[in-house]
């Protein structure tokens, strides 16, 4: 019972895969944050939607639509910042 293999790791341990992780997510919502923003304030007629931004898109419009991309983004940095603290200690 007492067998280190066994026990789950705690939940105040970060790795670097999660520090990375939550990078990736800031940047890829930042990312589309910016690419949407550029589109829908341009002239762009040409709009395609992935299947997972159509529901979002009816539901909130083009602009609720950029500020679900802008909070992605600063969850992901929150995250990677908490977890480069705690990987630091």
């Amino acid at each position: 019972m007492n067998n280190p293999s066994s026990t789950p790791p705690s939940s105040g341990n970060s790795t670097w895969g999660q520090v990375l992780g939550a990078a990736a997510v800031a940047l890829i919502g930042f990312g589309f944050a910016v690419y949407r923003y550029i589109q829908f304030s341009g002239a762009d007629a040409g709009i395609r939607l992935s299947r997972l931004e159509r529901p979002i898109y009816r539901a909130a419009g083009k602009w609720g639509l950029v500020i679900v991309f802008l909070v992605m983004g600063i969850w992901g940095a929150y995250a990677a910042i908490k977890h480069f603290r705690q990987l630091k200690k």
